[in-house]
């Protein structure tokens, strides 16, 4: 008989040393983000917000559990905070990064089909010189 280290427990993980009980079944999936899906996050964490749960930079634990139950309940997906909060941290680098673009700019539309900026081909040229 070989002897195998004990397997941790499906409702426990291990961060940074400390167990935390974890019953989310998407732990360690990757999560999918389609379009409807980052809609309703948005607009719970708007909710959140607006409801006081977010003294800092991000929402407190009341507010994420908020988030959590009603994305569940939303889109069946069963995300755990660290998959809802690299969200957060990845739509709020692209909303800088849209607002650096953005800067200043008169003149241009956007598509409504993509939400894509329509602008001229001279001046994709110059942001990407400037970038």
């Amino acid at each position: 008989m070989s002897s195998q280290p004990p397997s941790q427990s499906p409702t426990t993980t291990k961060s940074k040393g400390k167990a935390s009980q974890n019953s989310q079944p998407s732990q360690g999936l990757k999560a999918h983000w389609d379009t409807k899906s980052t809609e309703i996050f948005v607009k719970l964490c708007v909710e959140q917000v607006k409801a006081g749960h977010r003294p800092g930079t991000h929402l407190d634990r009341v507010g994420w559990e908020a988030v959590i139950n009603k994305f569940k309940i939303a889109t069946g997906k069963s995300y755990v905070r660290i998959q809802l909060k690299n969200r957060w941290d990845t739509l709020k680098k692209e909303w800088g990064l849209w607002k650096n673009l953005l800067r200043g700019e008169t003149g241009l539309g956007l598509d409504p089909l993509t939400g894509a900026i329509m602008a001229s081909d001279d001046w994709w040229n110059l942001k990407l010189q400037v970038s």
